[in-house]
C-alpha cells in the first residue's frame, strides 16, 4: 500500500503544469448599437472593446427638428439669444446628419461603468429660409433692389463638436446589452452657407448680406450652442 501511494504522488509531481486548465483570456467584442443622444440625434452604429477594456465607437444618425427646438428653447430661456435667432438656427440645422466617434475605457471588468470622449459632426441640414428670418435675426435688410417680392435663401450650417460621456452598461444576457449615460457636446467650430434661391439684381450687395448672416450664425454656434446630453441605447454583442 505504501508503495502505491508513493507511486501516485510521484506521477502527480511529475505532471507538467500546462496540463491544468487555464482561465480563458477575454476576447475582443463587437456590438452593433442604436439609440438616442437627447437632444442631439437618433443613431445607429458599432462599438468595439479590446481585451484590456479600451473601447471605441462610431455612430451616424440625424437631428430631428424637435431636438433643435429643445436646444433653442433652453438657450432662449437662458438669454443666450432671442427667438428670431432661434428660428434661423432651426431653419439651418433641422434634419441634419450627425456623425459621432469616440474612444474610452471601462475601468473594471466586473462593472459596467465607462467613460468616453470624441468628436461630433452636425452637417447637411437646413433648407429654404425666408429673407424675413435673416433680417429679423441679424438686423440687416435685403438690398433695395431685392425688396418688394418674397425672397428665400438656402441656409445650411455645419457644426464641429467635442463630446464627453460617462455611463453604465448592463448585459441583459450573454449578448444583449443596454446602456445609459450623461455627457455634453461643445461646439468649437462652425461653417454656414447662405445662398439666394433667386437671381439677385445686385449680387455684390446680396453677398454682403449673406456673408454677414453666415458669420453671425457661426459666432452664435461657437459662443452658445453647447448642450447637455442624455444617452439611452441598446446593442447586441458578438
Amino acid at each position: 500500500m505504501r508503495a502505491a501511494v508513493v507511486a501516485v504522488v510521484a506521477v502527480l509531481a511529475a505532471r507538467p503544469r500546462h496540463a491544468f486548465a487555464q482561465p480563458a483570456a477575454p476576447d475582443w467584442t463587437i456590438a452593433p448599437i442604436a439609440g438616442t443622444d437627447f437632444p442631439l440625434d437618433f443613431y445607429a452604429g458599432v462599438q468595439v472593446e479590446a481585451p484590456n477594456r479600451l473601447r471605441a465607437s462610431t455612430t451616424i444618425g440625424f437631428m430631428p427638428r424637435g431636438y433643435v427646438d429643445v436646444i433653442d428653447k433652453v438657450l432662449v430661456g437662458l438669454g443666450a439669444y432671442d427667438q428670431d435667432v432661434a428660428n434661423l438656427i432651426e431653419s439651418a440645422l433641422a434634419s441634419s446628419l450627425v456623425w459621432r466617434t469616440h474612444v474610452g475605457y471601462r475601468p473594471w471588468a466586473s462593472h459596467g461603468f465607462y467613460a468616453m470622449a470624441g468628436y461630433g459632426l452636425v452637417t447637411l441640414g437646413g433648407g429654404a429660409t425666408a429673407s424675413e428670418l435673416i433680417t429679423a435675426a441679424t438686423g440687416k435688410q435685403l438690398p433695395v433692389t431685392d425688396q418688394g417680392a418674397p425672397r428665400s435663401f438656402d441656409c445650411r450650417s455645419t457644426l464641429h463638436m467635442a463630446d464627453v460621456e460617462v455611463g453604465w452598461e448592463w448585459h441583459v444576457d450573454e449578448r444583449w446589452l443596454v446602456r445609459a449615460a450623461v455627457g455634453g457636446g461643445f461646439t468649437f467650430a462652425a461653417s454656414t452657407s447662405i445662398t439666394p434661391q433667386y437671381t439677385p439684381r445686385d449680387p455684390r450687395a446680396t453677398e454682403q448680406l449673406t456673408d454677414y448672416g453666415a458669420g453671425y450664425l457661426d459666432g452664435i454656434y461657437t459662443s452658445y450652442v453647447d448642450t447637455a446630453l442624455i444617452t439611452i441605447a441598446g446593442g447586441y454583442t458578438w
